[in-house]
């Protein structure tokens, strides 16, 4: 496995930094929303009209929300990361995705992180 210099792991923690706190704007600016009584009332009123009371749209709003972001910014994480000038549109969906997740999609990916990295440098010693 090719070594990765000190750059590179520099640059993809500022990229992923920069997501998170881009994850965090999103999901704060749809908890003003999520929050309200009528956001409560139009989940009962879709709980009533479907007769099953786990539909959830949330994560489907977040989701397009953060796709749209990313689509009209042209934030393509993965180009990023990759030093490429190319953005492509399963990139900037995955990125849209991401972002979706919100705080706990972030702790989750930073804790995995971690795992893998003191996985390689273990394995490299």
């Amino acid at each position: 496995m090719p070594e990765i210099s000190q750059d590179y792991w520099e640059n993809f923690i500022a990229i992923i930094l920069a997501f998170a706190m881009l994850a965090l704007i999103i999901e704060r600016a749809l908890y003003q929303i999520f929050d309200t009584k009528l956001w409560l009332k139009i989940e009962e009123i879709l709980d009533k009209q479907t007769g099953y009371e786990g539909f959830d749209l949330k994560p489907w709003i977040s989701s397009l929300v953060s796709i749209i972001v990313v689509y009209r910014l042209n934030l393509d994480m993965i180009a990023m990361i990759y030093d490429s000038d190319k953005s492509h549109n399963i990139s900037l969906v995955i990125t849209g995705l991401f972002l979706a997740g919100g705080s706990t999609g972030i702790y989750k990916f930073f804790k995995r992180a971690r795992e893998i990295r003191q996985g390689v440098t273990s394995s490299s010693k």
